[in-house]
């Protein structure tokens, strides 16, 4: 067969070969595999990072979430729809500052928002639970963090519910 001395057949074997192999290859992309995974669900409540900065004997906290606002209305993100709880049961004072207006999310939409809580020490001996209409989001787990072996005025940033130092 004379088609199989021809240049361009190898070089299209070839270039085909390479594709199909690609295609198959396990993809090694972090946002699909790493610990970025959870975050592509369909969840309507999705933690995308959380913020840490020590203020001497308190700390503001930012998170910044996905939510997907299936509700008619649009959705201001503050008490009482907006709720970050304690392992007490108590809820957590937002951190506002009056020159920043609360964030919100359009009806039928998915929007990604910073909130801003203002914790104490005994916040953060154990989980906080981010509640907003009825979702409920895992924001820290069960780990007691030590307030006092964080630096002062410097910002620690964890992707999950682990916030181990």
């Amino acid at each position: 067969m004379r088609i199989f001395q021809r240049f361009e057949v190898w070089l299209l074997l070839i270039a085909g070969g390479i594709a199909i192999w690609w295609s198959f290859e396990p993809s090694q992309n972090l946002a699909e595999n790493g610990p970025e995974a959870e975050m592509n669900t369909d969840s309507p409540l999705q933690l995308r990072r959380c913020t840490l900065e020590r203020d001497f004997g308190n700390a503001r906290l930012d998170l910044e979430v996905r939510y997907k606002n299936a509700s008619p209305r649009p959705l201001s993100m503050r008490p009482p729809d907006v709720r970050l709880v304690n392992a007490a049961g108590k809820e957590v004072p937002p951190f506002i500052l009056p020159v920043e207006r609360p964030p919100s999310i359009e009806a039928q939409t998915t929007g990604d928002v910073r909130l801003r809580f203002w914790l104490e020490k005994a916040d953060l001996g154990g989980p906080l639970t981010l509640e907003i209409r009825g979702q409920k989001l895992e924001v820290k787990n069960g780990t007691a963090l030590d307030l006092e072996k964080l630096e002062n005025g410097k910002p620690k940033v964890w992707t999950n519910a682990d916030w181990t130092p």
